[in-house]
């Protein structure tokens, strides 16, 4: 009888103050999903004053890459978890929050009592980024909260969970076209949105930038630093005249490199919380 399937994940410990670069190196390296975590999962326990993360990948070849890389700057080793457990390990640590002044956000398997104003999202990430715990992430929706007004349209790239386009949605944006490079990804988006009822106003896919046709009011991307700083063009060229791009996935030290390769869009704000930040910025005018 065969052994059952194993899903691989790369275990990092690290100093606490290494935590910020080490989480976006392994986004860059293709992780799937990210959670800091204690000597209480699934890994052994780590040395005072440590920190742990772990970061699931697809398959074996992709954790064993991110292996290769990410132990030359970190202590690392892959670990597995049987195939038929990781559909619910995925869930540890994901719990209620409220985000902004309106936004409530919870996983399906988790009852929240709201109150009359808010605005309830109901997201799970399953293997897709964007569950709300990360700081880019929390940022953008941040941004959201404050500036959706009702009636826009919203142009998410890189949605992953579909979490920013359709928090847009539940705030009263009229429609969202959200796209990932990702597969599984757009699947677990279009799970989402019908878990949140706005699947009649979301197109959800896999088409690339230069494909998408039309222009947005906001335009959301939520990607590491190096991936946006190639598509500064095809991004501004989807923004409706007085329109907001979003760019987030920013650590403070990328964020003036990130500003001149949008120049000459002036910055209207920008928001901060850990090592990150995330920059609202106009067409500029003309």
């Amino acid at each position: 009888m065969s052994d059952p399937p194993r899903h691989p994940f790369v275990t990092v410990r690290l100093r606490p103050d290494q935590l910020e670069l080490a989480q976006l190196r392994l986004w860059e390296l293709g992780a799937t999903g990210l959670e800091e975590r204690d000597e209480t999962t699934l890994i052994r326990e780590s040395a005072p004053g440590r920190a742990v993360l772990v970061a699931a990948f697809p398959d074996q070849a992709a954790a064993q890459y991110a292996l290769n890389e990410i132990r030359q700057e970190y202590e690392a080793e892959i670990g597995y978890v049987p195939h038929e457990d990781w559909a619910t390990e995925w869930r540890r640590g994901f719990s209620a929050q409220r985000i902004g002044r309106r936004l409530l956000l919870h996983p399906s398997w988790e009852e929240v009592q709201s109150e009359p104003d808010d605005v309830v999202l109901m997201i799970d990430p399953e293997n897709a980024f964007g569950s709300g715990d990360h700081e880019t992430t929390r940022l953008v929706l941040k941004v959201l909260d404050k500036w959706v007004a009702g009636g826009e349209r919203v142009l998410d790239v890189g949605c992953g969970s579909g979490i920013l386009s359709i928090a847009a949605l539940r705030l009263g944006a009229a429609s969202a076209v959200a796209i990932d490079i990702e597969e599984d990804a757009v699947e677990v988006a279009c799970r989402n949105a019908a878990l949140n009822a706005v699947d009649c106003r979301i197109e959800v896919s896999t088409r690339p930038l230069d494909d998408i046709d039309g222009v947005y009011d906001i335009v959301l991307a939520n990607i590491a630093t190096r991936v946006l700083l190639r598509m500064p063009n095809e991004l501004q060229a989807r923004i409706a005249p007085g329109g907001l791009l979003v760019l987030s996935g920013i650590v403070h030290g990328e964020r003036d490199e990130l500003l001149a390769a949008y120049a000459p869009m002036p910055l209207e704000e920008c928001l901060e919380e850990g090592e990150w930040c995330a920059c609202i910025l106009r067409p500029a005018q003309s």
